[in-house]
């Protein structure tokens, strides 16, 4: 995420910590405009009553977004902006692979988009969301929210993805899937549609994202080496390949974003 936010809370799952990652409440100041990056995970988000705009990939120019909603995975970097000052949104923030325990639905059908929590769980999440909204956020309403989605569990089998995204996460994303799917036991064909069907994007996409996501941590601790070194410390074979990936997904080249932040 780029941008000023007047505040982020974070708080940890007291139940569900091995499928959350946290909740993490964000305060917007007024002419926040707000650039969020891929993280290769699911979110699910409650907003406060003021509505918020976004402008994606997908979107033509700003469009306001549902008051509550399920955000599936993005692979490129998209825009938020609240509507006034002191307008805030807690995020629900999954782990890898573990949004199939709660969403009843195939999860490429939420690539690239936001989708009205009604349409997943009907007046039960309808209500949560204006509820919350009603309060001051603190500990009783993260407990609301994580009770909300107890109640929601969806027990599965162990699932050979599991195995696949451990190792793209430990390889930083340099891993060929190929490779991947002869490990799961599967052909490359078959391994595609069930890594679609269970994160949310293609093995390809979802190892770029995560590739970039190891660049931005980098980033994120003043690195100071030229782009060549990082290119060859993070696995790249060349530059040139490093710096089509990493536009692809935040919009800008590495050392124009380095610039920015």
């Amino acid at each position: 995420m780029l941008g000023n936010t007047l505040a982020v809370q974070k708080y940890s799952p007291k139940v569900l910590h091995k499928y959350i990652e946290s909740f993490k409440v964000y305060g917007f100041g007024e002419e926040s405009n707000i650039q969020f990056l891929p993280k290769g995970v699911f979110e699910i988000v409650f907003q406060s009553n003021g509505y918020f705009k976004h402008k994606t990939s997908y979107s033509s120019g700003w469009e306001i977004r549902p008051k509550s909603f399920i955000g599936g995975l993005h692979n490129k970097s998209y825009n938020v902006k609240p509507n006034g000052k002191n307008d805030f949104c807690i995020v629900v923030e999954f782990k890898p692979n573990t949004a199939k325990y709660f969403i009843p639905d195939k999860l490429h059908n939420f690539q690239n988009n936001v989708v009205d929590l009604f349409e997943i769980w009907g007046k039960d999440a309808t209500d949560l969301s204006w509820e919350i909204n009603k309060k001051k956020i603190g500990y009783k309403e993260i407990e609301q929210i994580e009770n909300f989605f107890l109640n929601k569990f969806i027990t599965q089998k162990i699932s050979v993805i599991d195995s696949a995204i451990r190792d793209i996460l430990s390889s930083n994303g340099f891993v060929e899937v190929n490779q991947l799917a002869k490990n799961a036991g599967l052909s490359t064909s078959q391994f595609r549609k069930r890594f679609k069907e269970e994160i949310g994007i293609s093995p390809s996409q979802y190892c770029k994202i995560v590739r970039i996501n190891t660049t931005l941590a980098i980033f994120a601790k003043d690195y100071k080496k030229s782009l060549t070194e990082l290119t060859y410390l993070l696995g790249y074979f060349d530059q040139a390949h490093f710096i089509k990936d990493f536009k692809s997904v935040t919009g800008a080249s590495p050392k124009s974003f380095r610039k920015a932040m």
